[in-house]
């Protein structure tokens, strides 16, 4: 029994070390390209001015007391918020739809003609699929504009008119990475078995309320990662406006994201880019923790 019990335990611990081993790498990378750089940003390079020459200069909450001062600031607080509610919605549930509309079709050929219509946009760059947007919104040659003038509507200038600006990057948003949300979602869906929805209509339920009450249930493991995941990336649009509009005109279409990469790296302020990033940090913190602090009351983890 002895002899049995130990070699279970170093089996054990063989599988243990292998799994650690398996792990480090992940960790170690995100330790020193993420965890550290965040720790020493955070703690020290917020309350600094500094240059990439060397110079060190310690200025305590000058830079938090500059980012609050400037106007431009609440412009683009503002801005990154209204992207958030539009875009945090919009990849959510329209990638739900989109997922179980999909997920419905039987026939082969069309099933697979959809899903990859849909999660083609997320493996195109970028920079390359803005180029194409830009020239669909194209005040004077643009696709959007001529069809509005079919119906005798007058053209809008849908990427240099500030009122028409974020909605336009918040379209394109929508197009380029509503497919990643779709396939967290479809995998998840195609995961349930179909026994749970079979029983459930034996019981009496429509397919909405099979729906409803088996199938959404089940999904929610895959709805909070998604929820988690598309909060945090929806704080840190920086491609679409930058692409798009290049965050005009003026900033009104320019987001969180895009002001510290202008203040670090186009305009040298690397401590005041700092202080923003600690700000961005502490946004995406807290949604983080509210959504892991607030799981356990509607996710179930349960299958059985």
């Amino acid at each position: 029994m002895e002899t049995k019990k130990k070699r279970k335990m170093t089996r054990t611990q063989r599988e243990n070390l292998a799994g650690h081993l398996f792990v480090a790498p992940a960790v170690i990378c995100f330790t020193i390209f993420v965890g550290i750089p965040i720790i020493v940003n955070v703690g020290v390079l917020s309350f600094a001015e500094f240059s990439l020459l060397g110079d060190f200069e310690w200025v305590g909450l000058k830079n938090f007391r500059d980012v609050f001062r400037d106007s431009s600031t609440y412009t683009i607080l503002k801005n990154t918020l209204r992207l958030f509610l539009v875009l945090v919605p919009t990849h959510i549930i329209g990638g739900l739809i989109a997922a179980t509309a999909i997920n419905a079709v039987r026939n082969h050929f069309f099933h697979t003609i959809f899903r990859i219509a849909l999660y083609f946009p997320m493996v195109v760059t970028t920079a390359s699929v803005a180029l194409v947007w830009g020239y669909l919104y194209d005040t004077d040659f643009g696709v959007f504009n001529w069809i509005l003038s079919q119906f005798g509507i007058d053209k809008i200038r849908f990427l240099g008119d500030q009122h028409w600006a974020l909605l336009s990057i918040a379209i394109f948003s929508a197009w380029k990475f509503i497919g990643n949300a779709f396939l967290y979602y479809y995998i998840g869906l195609r995961n349930i078995p179909e026994t749970y929805m079979e029983a459930a209509k034996l019981d009496g339920a429509s397919t909405w309320q099979a729906y409803i009450h088996v199938k959404l249930p089940l999904l929610t493991p895959t709805i909070f990662f998604v929820v988690t995941t598309t909060l945090i990336n929806c704080f840190q649009v920086f491609d679409e406006p930058y692409f798009l509009t290049n965050g005009g005109p003026g900033v009104s279409s320019q987001t969180l994201a895009m002001q510290i990469y202008r203040k670090g790296f186009g305009q040298y302020h690397f401590g005041y880019a700092s202080a923003l990033g600690v700000i961005l940090f502490v946004m995406v913190i807290t949604v983080t923790f509210i959504m892991f602090g607030t799981q356990n009351k509607w996710v179930t983890y349960d299958t059985e």
